[in-house]
């Protein structure tokens, strides 16, 4: 069979990715989820037509190919992807070219410009932390922090029942929502 000529094939668009996630993803489960995701929110007939491929992922960045006229259908799938294999996840897509080398060169070859600069050394860490939100005050211990993100496992009753009924674990905070608030340290 003969290779069609470059006028009469399908034009694809490049989205460069960046994963972040509680731990390691391999690329296998990756892909499953995000399949998954595509038939979830489009059905199989829908998936199939956005034609989306991981073509490359290493070190939690990835190039992934879609049709020229499912980008934003794409993007809209990559949004859903939250979790995998038990772990919260987030993919971000840094930015969509016309080709390969353009996506890689443009975004994953540069660095983050949204990255946050590297931390100060402090002499004391952030153990629990009190947020007064417009519902009133959330009180916890700090689970997690990574760069400007916060994770506050609650100690209040109504904010406990709040996260069963959400099926969440934790409160997700940024050093922002608490600027300018009361912190105990």
């Amino acid at each position: 069979m003969k290779i069609l000529p470059p006028t009469l094939r399908e034009s694809n668009r490049y989205l460069a990715i960046s994963v972040t996630s509680e731990g390691n993803i391999p690329r296998r489960d990756l892909v499953n989820e995000i399949l998954f995701c595509a038939a979830t929110l489009h059905g199989d007939a829908g998936s199939s037509e956005m034609g989306i491929r991981l073509l490359s992922f290493e070190e939690n960045k990835g190039i992934i190919q879609c049709r020229i006229d499912r980008v934003w259908e794409t993007r809209a799938v990559l949004a859903t992807v939250t979790s995998i294999k038990g772990m919260r996840t987030r993919i971000k897509v840094l930015g969509v070219s016309g080709t390969v080398r353009g996506a890689t060169e443009k975004y994953l070859l540069t660095q983050d410009i949204n990255e946050p600069e590297p931390e100060i050394k402090r002499t004391q860490t952030i153990k629990e932390c009190k947020m007064i939100i417009d519902v009133g005050t959330i009180s916890g211990e700090v689970v997690n922090r990574n760069n400007n993100e916060i994770d506050l496992l609650s100690e209040d009753p109504h904010s406990l029942e709040i996260l069963n009924r959400s099926n969440t674990r934790y409160f997700g905070i940024t050093v922002f929502d608490i600027k300018d608030k009361e912190i105990d340290v």
